[in-house]
């Protein structure tokens, strides 16, 4: 694939720079960029990979990536892509089960991944985003909580409309298709698939940085959030959120 990498601006946040506080979780970023490379080298082999929409990336400041998922690939494609060839740093959400991976655990502490327990509501993980956020950087995670096996949307869950509102950090959608058959199945040799990165336009939620969120609002960001990265996939991959219902945006 091409590499069309912006300008830079030295105030970005970017892999190499020192921690400011090596207390919170995502810190160690040193592998970020080399993990990118590999990532985009290996895609030469398994891809083609194409990437649309990198000039929607913000180039400095907070944002939350939000994105689809059928891999264990997605988060170092979208790293590599939409972070790397950005000149960003993105510090992904992943299943605290990852830790018992043998050596991809330690890569992933030392690639800016923090770590969620998954269906516990992980108040910890909530406030590392906010923090990581707060401090102007980017965070990503996928709505769904797991991969979809089924290569389609399945329901969003509450976390990224929460650090949204919470925030006041936009939002910038992606929509990842083709990474489903680099390991069809269950299998354990990789195929090649051609992989397809599309970057969507940033947007916001209301930002409300106190009192109580209601599952209403709560409810509310999660369909705008998933309906407009099903927006941005092709038809038979959208899943429950196929049908005609009204746009995210309520027109």
């Amino acid at each position: 694939m091409t590499d069309p990498r912006p300008a830079t601006n030295p105030a970005d946040d970017r892999a190499g720079r020192p921690a400011t506080d090596a207390s919170v979780e995502g810190e160690h970023t040193w592998f970020y960029r080399p993990g990118s490379i590999l990532t985009r080298l290996g895609m030469r082999i398994l891809g083609p990979l194409t990437v649309e929409g990198l000039e929607q990336v913000p180039r400095r400041g907070a944002f939350i990536l939000v994105s689809n998922h059928m891999s264990n690939l997605d988060p170092l494609i979208a790293g590599a892509t939409c972070g790397d060839l950005n000149d960003r740093v993105i510090r992904f959400m992943a299943k605290a089960e990852m830790l018992r991976w043998p050596v991809i655990g330690w890569l992933a502490r030392q690639s800016g991944v923090f770590f969620v327990r998954r269906g516990e509501g992980d108040r910890a993980a909530q406030r590392t985003a906010l923090q990581h956020l707060a401090a102007g950087r980017a965070v990503a995670l996928f709505p769904e909580g797991h991969r979809s096996r089924v290569g389609r949307l399945q329901v969003g869950h509450h976390g990224a409309s929460l650090l949204a509102l919470r925030s006041g950090a936009p939002l910038v959608p992606v929509a990842i298709t083709g990474t489903e058959g680099i390991f069809p199945g269950r299998s354990r040799i990789p195929h090649r698939s051609a992989t397809h990165v599309v970057i969507g336009e940033p947007f916001s939620l209301a930002h409300r940085p106190e009192g109580r969120l209601d599952r209403a609002e709560l409810t509310a960001g999660t369909e705008r959030i998933m309906r407009t990265i099903a927006g941005m996939l092709p038809p038979a991959y959208r899943g429950v959120y196929g049908d005609d219902r009204p746009d995210p945006d309520g027109s």
